[in-house]
């Protein structure tokens, strides 16, 4: 949308949480935070225009959020008999998992269209949404003329990483592979949000030329780093999540289920 204002001007925007692209010659002062009244994000601007125009675009990353207190009983679905009692509950069935990627992978399409892409799948733990968004995404984009390539990474962060803010890629063939690619990260989940920042700035580096993010899960915790988090399935509570891909000491990525470790299962497999 355009506006025009004249003078000091306070433009508050609400919306849901997600990214914001500005336009103007004029310098911005911003505040954002959540009005709980409101349920919703809101955006305040202070723009010192004199009969000058804006564009403001709002482009919300929508999720599903999982409550605080919803979990279901383990013994409501089909688990592993070896990990009886490693469990609490389950918070995400399988069912509505895939449904939501299959959402998932058409929004990706809407915003993204008919352009080449790279998929680029962080291993180990984004081996499940990946195979599922992949799947989803070739009967999303059926009538795409452009192919989409995958490519499979792991990350390893430099000993400096806290000065130079990259992380090492481990599986590229060639590294120049990225460069002037349009590249979709697919990672299981995104909390301190340090991996996923300098995954994007290396990416950057090496030459790629816009680089989105799709996420299984985001968990609501305040984050080391703010990071575009551009499709995101499900928006979950601060618990300690295994299945679906995800682990614990390598353990629990055959579950379908995404669940809550109990007390035990964790004193179980803590790494000694």
């Amino acid at each position: 949308m355009t506006l025009k204002t004249t003078g000091l001007s306070l433009l508050k925007v609400i919306g849901k949480v997600g990214a914001w692209a500005f336009e103007t010659d004029q310098p911005i002062d911003c505040v954002a935070y959540l009005d709980w009244d409101l349920g919703c994000f809101v955006l305040e601007l202070f723009i010192p225009l004199v009969s000058s125009q804006v564009r403001v675009a709002i482009m919300p990353s929508k999720s599903v959020p999982i409550p605080d207190d919803l979990e279901f009983d383990t013994n409501l679905f089909l688990l592993p008999g070896c990990y009886q009692n490693d469990l609490k509950s389950v918070i995400i069935p399988e069912g509505f998992v895939r449904d939501r990627v299959k959402q998932l992978a058409h929004e990706i399409h809407e915003a993204i269209g008919d352009k080449p892409l790279i998929l680029l799948c962080v291993l180990k733990g984004s081996y499940r949404f990946f195979t599922t968004l992949a799947d989803e995404l070739s009967v999303a984009r059926h009538q795409c003329k452009s192919a989409i390539k995958v490519d499979f990474i792991r990350t390893k962060s430099y000993e400096d990483t806290a000065s130079s803010g990259k992380v090492q890629i481990i599986g590229l063939t060639n590294q120049d592979e990225l460069k002037g690619q349009n590249v979709l990260i697919v990672e299981d989940i995104v909390d301190s949000g340090l991996t996923m920042s300098r995954l994007v700035h290396t990416l950057q580096d090496l030459g790629a030329k816009q680089v989105w993010t799709s996420v299984l899960l985001s968990k609501r915790i305040t984050r080391q780093v703010e990071v575009p988090e551009d499709f995101v399935a499900f928006n979950i509570p601060d618990k300690f999540i295994v299945g679906y891909g995800l682990d614990y000491n390598q353990h629990f990525r055959d579950l379908n289920h995404i669940c809550v470790m109990s007390e035990q299962g964790i004193a179980k497999y803590k790494s000694s």
